[in-house]
């Protein structure tokens, strides 16, 4: 294991117009705070605002949207790295590992990338993306396209056809199909902050919203020693030689994550398990009352002074005996919220230590919170209570259903787009407006401008000369199309499906 030295992770320096030379402890904390206030303000950060957390198109405004959540997510991502750093000077390791003067950065660092750990979500969360999944995989490929040696004439995209004799071509075309039917929200965050938003974080900052280190074109089982860090995309062909510069400057092995990444992965852990029970009391699709039972009933064997008993079973007696009987409800989830904390945060910080030598080689091949320990099975007791009794019933599968045929549906309506050839959608793109493309102009003007440019930047980078050209550029027209859909906001989808199916 390299020495841990946490000055060589934590890199100030951005892509783009790198502020040079060597910088004080207060200058390193200005540039983090420079990163907070472009996160802060961006508008990917506010469209988080209408995109909800479990029950999509909610008007209640006491159940939470992604927003809401994110903040939650950020409060207890702070607490966590303050409640390591506070471990490590009590242990006097912080000039040991190079912290001694980066406290603030390694704070704040957590702190927003838990803010914008959500960003790149579709409308409608995960039905979202299997929705946009689903639509690539069956409107422009057939089923079995990407298994085809060769001479594939079923391909319905002429570019990405397989052909006789063509290889690496065809090693292209696959990477392709591979990759755009592989639409993740992970992978879709790194693309916002760079190539769509042009945030120009510093590298670490970017470095720890790197959740998963899979490719998304990555075919077949990833390795062992790697299987939980690749278990999903976390960045795409697009994005590939931003992250292979991305790793250089953080030293990170070639499929391994930040460190700092499994705090905001333990902070998105732990506040959504809970958040998600009180919203679903808040929707009334069961009582606190029933809800405890869940609980009680799932947990299982109950001994006296279990985790179960000091949180569960704690608040729920504090909250029957300390409040009057119409805020019984708040009252519950306000010491359930403490009691997992006060639990599963010095957890996982002790974690985080323990595990220090692979988490900073970044690979840790776990979640913080993944083990066999009681406050992993507490964690598991909100989560399947929440599959089962939540997302199981039929007020939230009808949304969810809802919500994959609004994605479908625009897909389906922005369709004509990828039909044209390369030569007619360059000159649309050129032109902005062609008589004999009545439908594929209006479609093509309401797309937002700042995804007409990084389709226009990227295919300008192509040399149109080259046999790859009609592959890349279709690749990034469907890049644009993606971009743009899983840019909307739940309510916006809605209304704009609503709108050109001519239903209102």
């Amino acid at each position: 294991m390299a020495q841990i030295d946490f000055r060589n992770k934590i890199n100030w320096h951005r892509r783009f117009r790198s502020p040079q030379g060597e910088k004080s402890e207060h200058e390193i904390l200005r540039i983090f705070e420079s990163d907070r206030g472009r996160i802060v303000n961006s508008p990917a950060i506010r469209r988080l605002q209408q995109k909800t957390q479990v029950f999509p198109l909610e008007r209640n405004a006491a159940v939470r949207t992604r927003l809401t959540h994110s903040m939650e997510v950020q409060q207890v991502g702070r607490y966590i790295a303050k409640e390591i750093l506070s471990r490590l000077k009590e242990q006097r390791m912080l000039k040991a590992y190079g912290l001694d003067e980066l406290t603030g950065p390694f704070e704040s660092i957590v702190e927003m990338a838990c803010l914008m750990h959500d960003i790149g979500n579709p409308p409608f969360g995960h039905f979202g993306e299997a929705a946009i999944n689903d639509w690539f995989r069956q409107r422009l490929f057939p089923s079995d396209a990407a298994s085809q040696p060769l001479s594939d004439d079923r391909c319905t995209v002429k570019a990405l056809c397989l052909r006789e004799g063509e290889e690496p071509l065809n090693d292209l075309r696959r990477k392709v199909r591979q990759d755009l039917c592989h639409f993740e929200g992970n992978a879709q965050g790194i693309r916002l902050v760079h190539t769509l938003m042009r945030m120009n974080l510093t590298w670490a900052q970017v470095g720890c919203i790197l959740k998963y280190t899979r490719p998304a074109w990555w075919q077949g089982e990833p390795p062992a020693s790697h299987d939980y860090l690749m278990k999903k995309p976390g960045y795409y062909f697009s994005e590939e030689a931003y992250i292979e510069r991305l790793r250089k400057e953080l030293s990170l092995p070639p499929f391994g994550r930040f460190p700092l990444t499994w705090i905001m992965e333990a902070a998105d852990d732990i506040s959504y398990c809970v958040a998600d029970l009180e919203d679903a009391v808040e929707k009334r699709i069961f009582t606190v009352e029933e809800l405890y039972q869940h609980l009680y009933d799932a947990w299982g064997r109950h001994e006296k002074g279990s985790l179960f008993s000091q949180v569960v079973e704690n608040a729920w007696e504090k909250s029957r005996s300390n409040s009057f009987s119409h805020s019984a409800e708040d009252q519950f989830f306000m010491y359930l919220r403490v009691n997992t904390l006060n639990k599963l945060v010095p957890y996982a910080a002790s974690r985080f230590i323990d595990n220090l030598p692979a988490i900073y080689a970044g690979e840790f091949n776990h979640a913080l919170l993944e083990d066999d320990s009681s406050f992993s099975q507490l964690l598991e007791l909100y989560k399947n209570v929440a599959m089962h009794h939540v997302f199981s019933h039929p007020d939230v599968e009808q949304l969810e259903l809802q919500g994959y045929r609004v994605i479908s549906g625009l897909l389906e309506i922005y369709r004509p787009l990828l039909q044209l050839t390369t030569e007619a959608f360059s000159e649309l793109v050129e032109k902005e407006r062609i008589k004999r493309l009545p439908i594929e102009t209006r479609l093509f003007h309401k797309l937002s401008t700042r995804h007409r440019l990084a389709y226009a930047e990227a295919v300008s980078k192509i040399d149109r000369q080259s046999p790859s050209w009609p592959i890349l550029e279709f690749y990034y027209r469907c890049r644009l199309i993606q971009d743009y859909i899983s840019g909307m906001t739940d309510l916006y989808a809605w209304d704009e499906y609503r709108k050109l199916m001519a239903v209102e």
